[in-house]
């Protein structure tokens, strides 16, 4: 059959010129885990790992733009809710607060930020 063979040789070289292999070791109880949450998405697992990875990506691109520095003029502070429900959860007293300019800000650490939730 002349053409299952062409189109054989065509996905193989479709996948060599346009597709990247990501290897990706789970615990075999997490890829169950895995499974079960794609079936009752009623996706394959693969969709719903390249699902999932898509989402987050989309959810740090909001979470670094809504971090852009403020005009000079607007000064911002944290919420008193969140700063007393965050502090007051981990058993830190608050730290006074100053307004929010670019004189104060710090540097973000974005690799501790994603890999530290103390940060």
């Amino acid at each position: 059959m002349p053409t299952n063979e062409a189109k054989r040789k065509y996905d193989i070289q479709y996948a060599k010129e346009k597709l990247k292999r990501i290897p990706l070791d789970v615990k075999k109880e997490k890829y169950e885990e895995i499974k079960a949450a794609a079936d009752n998405a009623g996706e394959p697992v693969n969709g719903y790992i390249k699902k999932a990875i898509d989402e987050r990506m989309e959810r740090d691109s909001k979470a670094l733009s809504s971090t852009a520095a403020p005009s000079e003029t607007k000064q911002q502070t944290i919420p008193d809710q969140l700063a007393t429900s965050t502090v007051a959860s981990m058993n830190i007293p608050p730290k006074p607060r100053k307004p929010f300019n670019k004189e104060v800000a710090e540097p973000i650490n974005t690799d501790k930020l994603l890999n530290d939730f103390r940060y």
